[in-house]
């Protein structure tokens, strides 16, 4: 990798399912990718595996996993595994990055307070053996409908103080997570999230020469930048 530009997602849960448009924008992020130089880290989850299953989603977006593999084929791109493609790749990415220190990349699923509990473990369990049939899927989805109901939040705060342990306990100028479909960069932390691939937008986070900042492509149009000095919206 160059480590001059970086841009790292998540989260693109794309399988025979999923919109077209979806295709369209992780198709535009991989090409402006290879246009503009950018190396690429993908942060897990980025194909359906455990509903759709191995393959699936690299058949249903060919061009997606073309481009995939021409990045991955010219030495640009590096995949981290996540709850939902466990087989994708590498469960951490450790970079230096000139003027910022040691990175972490990881997709983080194993700080979820949910999914490492016993009932979580026992859940991903059967949907890892069984997620292709309806049945499973939409009871999976109603579980996390539920969960995320109650305590969303309070999910999501743990979530991250866990990651944060996570970075200190590595000695890590920065660590960028996934998993909770949540963007987020803000001055002082060390825990910043690069969003996920939902609706019209696909979030991502860029490390350039002026250091890290939030960027989407689609929704306001492509490359719609949160500053660095500045929560994304």
């Amino acid at each position: 990798m160059t480590r001059q530009l970086l841009r790292v997602a998540s989260d693109w849960h794309l399988g025979p399912r999923s919109p077209a448009a979806h295709g369209r924008l992780a198709l535009a992020f991989l090409t402006a990718a290879r246009d503009e130089g950018a190396d690429v880290v993908l942060n897990g989850d980025v194909w359906e595996d455990l509903f759709a299953g191995p393959g699936e989603g690299r058949g249903a977006f060919p061009a997606v996993a073309a481009a995939l593999d021409a990045l991955a084929g010219a030495g640009r791109l590096r995949q981290t595994r996540g709850n939902h493609d466990p087989d994708a790749g590498e469960r951490r990415v450790e970079l230096d990055w000139p003027g910022l220190g040691r990175v972490l990349v990881t997709h983080g699923h194993d700080a979820d307070p949910v999914n490492s509990s016993p009932i979580g473990r026992f859940g991903d369990g059967i949907s890892r053996r069984f997620g292709r049939l309806g049945l499973v899927r939409g009871a999976a989805w109603l579980a996390e409908a539920a969960v995320r109901g109650l305590m969303e939040e309070r999910m999501v705060a743990i979530f991250r103080a866990r990651c944060e342990r996570l970075v200190d306990a590595g000695g890590y100028a920065l660590g960028v997570f996934g998993h909770v479909h949540r963007p987020h960069l803000a001055p002082g932390d060390r825990y910043a999230n690069a969003g996920s691939l939902h609706g019209e937008v696909l979030e991502y986070l860029e490390l350039g020469p002026a250091g890290p900042r939030l960027a989407a492509i689609g929704g306001a149009g492509r490359g719609r930048l949160a500053p660095a000095t500045e929560p994304p919206p």
